[in-house]
């Protein structure tokens, strides 16, 4: 295996050479390298010389043979490039050569790439670089007037344009973000509306916001919080009333009938307006994105008749296609 690469472009006098095991993070069965700077002729010439294909895509080289260690991803990704867009350029570009099969795995690929990405052991420096540029990012689109996004439901711009969207449906002062993942969607809504009294953001995972949980303390964000909660439990109601409640990209996640106790729980939490979107797919579930169903208008429309029954009419919904392809549905209560 290659012991040292150069630093790309510098003078060959002055070439400073980094160990190729400071710069590698084995997840799994994959290596993934940190490229930033690296010469990339010569690093595709020295691993053509131990028996590897080279397969090249727009932020990765791929390297595999049957001998072991049979696969190493490398990427370049700078500091500033840190954000939940490499989540995106990984299902998108490594499609073809199988390499993530489920959520779980593509999480740990992101975190080899995040964890890995400043040449050194400050992994807590990284994951700050991470949660700073996402936070930065979103609150541009979302305060642009039109916001750009990628053809794909998982990134930056196209959640920019859900988020818009949304902001302009919430209302009143007590807002719930059900399974919030990274929960950067209640720092946004903090943001933006100078009314709100609290949001708090969700998740099974308390692992998945803790980056949005200090982002929260270093921007005195006080209305945030948040808090470890599974959607299916029995006593989700104990989590209080919330005048707008979101579940955006959520409904996917869950089987036809986990999906429906899902939805009883979130109704139950609901003063106001409950507001899902989920993406329309073709084809099957993306295992990359843990996705258990895929909807169309018709079945995501039947969502929203099925909530305004539990709700014996007292209740009225609305229904709007989304960009890129999906569909928001809101579900407005009727004061009694």
């Amino acid at each position: 295996m290659i012991d040292n690469q150069p630093i790309a472009n510098a003078p060959e006098h002055h070439t400073k050479k980094i160990p190729i095991h400071e710069r590698s993070v084995r997840v799994g069965d994959v290596i993934v390298i940190n490229g930033h700077g690296v010469n990339r002729i010569l690093l595709k010439k020295r691993f053509a010389e131990e028996g590897y294909q080279v397969h090249q895509t727009a932020h990765f080289l791929l390297f595999t043979r049957e001998a072991e260690p049979k696969t190493n991803l490398v990427h370049w990704f700078k500091p500033e490039d840190l954000h939940p867009n490499i989540s995106h350029y990984l299902v998108e570009e490594l499609k073809p050569f199988g390499i993530i099969t489920s959520n779980q795995y593509l999480g740990k690929l992101m975190t080899g790439i995040i964890g890995g990405a400043l040449l050194s052991d400050d992994v807590r420096r990284a994951w700050n670089y991470f949660g700073t540029n996402t936070l930065q990012r979103l609150l541009i689109l979302v305060n642009s007037a039109v916001t750009s996004h990628l053809p794909d439901f998982g990134t930056l711009g196209a959640a920019a344009t859900l988020y818009q969207r949304v902001f302009e449906l919430a209302v009143g002062e007590r807002f719930l973000d059900a399974a919030c993942n990274g929960g950067f969607f209640p720092l946004l809504l903090a943001e933006r509306i100078p009314f709100v009294s609290e949001v708090v953001g969700v998740d099974i995972d308390a692992e998945v916001f803790k980056v949005a949980q200090e982002l929260a303390r270093e921007r005195h964000l006080t209305t945030v919080r948040y808090m470890q909660a599974d959607l299916l439990a029995e006593d989700f109601s104990a989590i209080g009333m919330f005048d707008t409640v979101t579940a955006l990209h959520v409904l996917e996640h869950f089987t036809k009938e986990d999906m429906y106790k899902v939805l009883s729980n979130l109704l139950k939490v609901t003063t106001h307006r409950l507001i899902f979107a989920v993406p329309y797919e073709p084809g099957e579930p993306s295992q990359a994105y843990d996705h258990k169903q895929i909807f169309t208008r018709t079945r995501f429309e039947a969502v929203g008749v099925w909530c305004i029954e539990q709700l014996e009419g007292a209740a009225r919904k609305w229904y709007e296609d989304i960009s890129p392809s999906g569909g928001l549905l809101l579900i407005e209560r009727r004061s009694s």
